[in-house]
C-alpha cells in the first residue's frame, strides 16, 4: 500500500464511524441484495494497479471522471487523494449510504439512484425527464473527458423459480433485465452485476473509459455467460488481481470463492477468448503469492464435450445411491445405453460440480449422468479421475475442466482407471431380483476387478457364491485389467485391494450381507466396505488401501495440470 493511500485512510476513517457501523450491521441488505463492502486494503491495492496503467496523477489531473454506481459506503474511493474528490460521482440505492458518503466525500457528487431502474428509457430509448444529476449528464456529454468506472456491484443472483429453498427470484427483476431479455442474453440477466455492466456499456459507448471491477470470475469462464461475453463483455483486460471471498465481511469462511479486481479498457473491444488473461494472486495480507491464468474458452473445448454420450434407450431401475432404488422422482432418468457398464454422474463442468462425480451400476437419478460403455470406458475413467483428484480450493472454485492438450499416455489412462475402481466415488454394486415397474432386473457389477479363475483359488465361505462361479462370466473391468500393464503405484493399489477382497470372501459366513443387498458373487467395493465395517472388520486393511490410493493420486495429479485439464497456478 502506498504512503499516500495510507494517509488518506487514516483521515477518512475518523468520519461518521457510528453510521458506518450501523450500515454494516444491516444483514438483510447483505443477504438479499448481495452487498459485500470491499475490504479497504484490497480497495487500496486496486488503486495502485490503476496507477500502474494510467499513471500516478490520473485522478488529480481532471482528465478523468470517476463514477461508482454501487458506491455503498465509498470503500473503493476511500484511498483516493482529496484533490480528486471533486471529480467523483457516487450513487447507490440506499439513502443512509449516501448520507455517509456525503460526510466522507463532501466535494464529490453523491446521490441516491437506482441504476437498474431509473432513467432506463432515457438511456435505451427516447429522452424524457432525468433523475441523473445534470452535472453528471453534462460530463457524460463532454467528448474530452475520460472515465473510470470503479465498482463492486452486488453479488446477488435471482434463483431459478423451479429450485427449492428460499428464493431470491425477485431480486433481479429490474428494467435493465427486461432489456437484456430482449437481447437474448440468457442466464447472465439474472445477475445484478451483469445488469450494471450492460447499462454501463450502453452509457459509455464510444467513450475513452476503463472499468475497474470487483467481482467473481464466472462472467469470464462460465458457460452460462457466453452470450454476455459474445455480445457485451468484450473489453480488453489490462491488469488485475485475485483474492479469497473470505476477506469480505458477511461471506462464508467455509466455502470461499475467488473475487477478482480487474481493470478493463471499455472502448478497445476484443473477445475474451482471444486474450491471455493473467492475474496476480493476493493473500489475506494483500501480498502477491503467485499468478493465475483465467481461461475464457469456447465450450467446445470443455472436458464435458470430450466424451461421447451414447443414446440411453433401454429401461433400467434408477438409483439415488449405490443400492437405493429411486422410483418416486417425476424425472426418473431410468434409461441406459446398449452395452451398458455403469452410470457416470458428471453434472456441470467446473469445480463447483466436483462432488457430483460418481459411478454406479444403474442409472443415476441425476441431471448430467451418462452411460459408460466399452466404447467410451477409458475416456470416462479419465474424466472421472480428473474431476475427482484435484482438491477444491477458493482459487480453482470457478475453473472449468478442459480437454487435454495432447494425446494421453496409456499409463496415465491405466492409473486413472485403477484410482477410480478402488476409490470412494466408485459406488458400483451388484443386486439380485430388483423389481421396478412390474419387471424383475438383475444388476451386475461390471466393475468387479478380479477374474473368476483367480477367485476359484480363494477361500469362499458362502457355498452359493462358490457354486455360482462355476457358470459365471468375467466382468468387463476384470477382463480389461487382465490385458493391461500397470505402473508400480497402480499395482500396489491392486494388490492391497486384493487382500481386502480375499478377507471378505473368507469371512462371508460372519457378515450380515442382507443389509447391503449382497446376494451375488460380484459385490461392489462399496458393498464390501460397508458390510465389513458393520462387523468392525478390516479397518487396518482399508487404511493401507487409502495410503496406496493416495500415492497413486499424487502421481496422477501433476499430469492433470501438464495435460491441461485444469489451469496451473504459478508461484
Amino acid at each position: 500500500m502506498s504512503k499516500e493511500y495510507k494517509k488518506n485512510t487514516s483521515e477518512n476513517e475518523n468520519l461518521s464511524n457510528l453510521s458506518k457501523t450501523d450500515i454494516l450491521a444491516d444483514e438483510n441488505r447483505i443477504r438479499f441484495h448481495g452487498e459485500f463492502f470491499t475490504p479497504i486494503p484490497f480497495a487500496h491495492k486496486a488503486l495502485e494497479y490503476i496507477d500502474e496503467i494510467l499513471g500516478k496523477n490520473w485522478c488529480k489531473s481532471g482528465e478523468y471522471r470517476i463514477w461508482d454506481m454501487a458506491a455503498g459506503i465509498g470503500n473503493l474511493e476511500n484511498g483516493l487523494p482529496k484533490e480528486s474528490h471533486k471529480y467523483i460521482y457516487l450513487s447507490t440505492l440506499f439513502v443512509d449510504e449516501i448520507e455517509y458518503c456525503k460526510k466522507l466525500f463532501p466535494e464529490a457528487t453523491s446521490f441516491q439512484y437506482d441504476y437498474l431502474n431509473d432513467d432506463i428509457n432515457n438511456v435505451f430509448g427516447e429522452k424524457s425527464n432525468w433523475k441523473l444529476p445534470k452535472k453528471l449528464r453534462d460530463d457524460l456529454s463532454n467528448p474530452k473527458l475520460k472515465w473510470i468506472i470503479l465498482i463492486n456491484p452486488p453479488f446477488a443472483t435471482s434463483q431459478d423459480a423451479r429450485k427449492k429453498g428460499k428464493s431470491k427470484q425477485d431480486v433481479s427483476n429490474t428494467e435493465v433485465r427486461k432489456i437484456m431479455h430482449q437481447h437474448n442474453l440468457g442466464e447472465a440477466s439474472r445477475e445484478l452485476a451483469m445488469q450494471f455492466i450492460f447499462r454501463m456499456k450502453k452509457e459509455l459507448n464510444g467513450k475513452e473509459a476503463f472499468l475497474g471491477l470487483f467481482y467473481k470470475i464466472k462472467h469470464i469462464n462460465s458457460n452460462n455467460d457466453k452470450k454476455l461475453r459474445d455480445h457485451v463483455f468484450k473489453f480488453t483486460h489490462k491488469k488485475g488481481f485475485m483474492f479469497s471471498s473470505s476477506n469480505f465481511s458477511g461471506t462464508s469462511k467455509n466455502s470461499p470463492f475467488p473475487v477478482a479486481f480487474m481493470l478493463w479498457d471499455i472502448k478497445n473491444e476484443q473477445h475474451l477468448e482471444n486474450q491471455e488473461i493473467v492475474v496476480d494472486i493476493l493473500n489475506e495480507n494483500v501480498e502477491k503469492i503467485g499468478t493465475k491464468k483465467i481461461s475464457s474458452l469456447n465450450r467446445k473445448l470443455f472436458l464435458s464435450k470430450w466424451i461421447k454420450r451414447p443414446a440411453a434407450v433401454n429401461k433400467f431401475p434408477p438409483l439415488g445411491s449405490a443400492i437405493n432404488i429411486k422410483s418416486g422422482n417425476k424425472d426418473r432418468r431410468d434409461r441406459i445405453a446398449n452395452n451398458f457398464l455403469a452410470s457416470f454422474m458428471c453434472a456441470g463442468n467446473d469445480f463447483q460440480s466436483q462432488n457430483q462425480t460418481a459411478l454406479a451400476s444403474a442409472p443415476f437419478v441425476s441431471a448430467g449422468a451418462m452411460s459408460v460403455t466399452p466404447e467410451n470406458f477409458e475416456k470416462a475413467m479419465v474424466v472421472h479421475a480428473v474431476r475427482r483428484i484435484p482438491r477444491a480450493t477458493w482459487l480453482n472454485d470457478r475453473d472449468q475442466f478442459l480437454q487435454p492438450k495432447q494425446e494421453l499416455s496409456q499409463e496415465f489412462i491405466n492409473d486413472c482407471t485403477i484410482w477410480n475402481i478402488f476409490g470412494n466415488s466408485n459406488q458400483t454394486a451388484a443386486m439380485k431380483d430388483v423389481e421396478y415397474e412390474g419387471q424383475i432386473y438383475q444388476i451386475k457389477n461390471h466393475f468387479f476387478p478380479f477374474l473368476i479363475s483367480e477367485l476359484k483359488n480363494w477361500e469362499i465361505t458362502d457355498s452359493d457364491f462358490s457354486l455360482a462361479l462355476a457358470s459365471a462370466e468375467d466382468r468387463f473391468v476384470a477382463k480389461w485389467c487382465s490385458e493391461k500393464e500397470f505402473s508400480s503405484e497402480a499395482k500396489e493399489v491392486i494388490e492391497t485391494a486384493k487382500i481386502i477382497y480375499k478377507f471378505y470372501f473368507a469371512n462371508l459366513n460372519k457378515l450380515r450381507t442382507n443389509l447391503f443387498e449382497i446376494k451375488t458373487w460380484d459385490a461392489g467395493l462399496w458393498q464390501i466396505k460397508k458390510v465389513l465395517q458393520d462387523q468392525n472388520l478390516s479397518k487396518d486393511l482399508f487404511k493401507n488401501l487409502k495410503e496406496k490410493h493416495n500415492i497413486l493420486r499424487q502421481k496422477i495429479l501433476p499430469q492433470i495440470y501438464d495435460y491441461g485439464f485444469i489451469p496451473k497456478i504459478e508461484t
